[in-house]
């Protein structure tokens, strides 16, 4: 009896790495979606919204890259660099809109719209190099910044089961790899 309750005691519960990266990828798609109804509902707080995302993005692809990593090898340090080189890079050109928005070169929805393209590019490329969960995510982003663009009227129609299609997609490609 108190060997059972040792080993117990011993093994410690594991998490496995699908489901930190289902959990990831579900927060930054309902993150993703309540943007593109700020985009849609209040066209000027997109621009806002999607500020606050660049660094809420950058986290969760930072801890997911970290998360999945730190069991396996030690992380250099030009991995290190090399993401958050890519994060910074993207916080600079956001900073860089800004500047034309306070200048009037553009307005608040259209900033809004290249703050989002610029997030899905960078997520997309996180997908490419660090962990390919980030690769839906980043066409997910582009979709909506299209969709916001193009179709306005149909939105959520159209947006919203492509998110539940893509969720649900990437949840069975997390499980298979389980």
């Amino acid at each position: 009896m108190s060997e059972q309750l040792s080993e117990q005691q011993v093994k410690p519960k594991r998490h496995h790495p699908w489901r930190v990266r289902a959990l990831v990828a579900l927060a930054m798609l309902v993150f993703s979606f309540v943007g593109l109804v700020i985009s849609d509902l209040k066209r000027e707080g997109a621009w806002n919204y999607w500020r606050v995302m660049v660094p809420v993005f950058a986290v969760f692809c930072l801890f997911l890259s970290w998360y999945l990593r730190h069991h396996k090898h030690v992380i250099s340090a030009t991995t290190i660099w090399h993401e958050l080189a890519q994060w910074l890079g993207l916080i600079l050109a956001v900073y860089l809109v800004s500047v034309f928005v306070g200048i009037g070169l553009i307005g608040r929805f259209q900033a809004g719209l290249i703050v989002l393209v610029l997030l899905a590019l960078t997520t997309f490329i996180t997908g490419i190099y660090i962990e390919s969960t980030f690769l839906a995510i980043g066409i997910v982003l582009g979709l909506f910044a299209a969709g916001a663009a193009l179709l306005a009227a149909y939105l959520y129609t159209v947006m919203l089961p492509i998110t539940i299609v893509v969720a649900a997609l990437l949840f069975w490609i997390a499980k298979r790899h389980h």
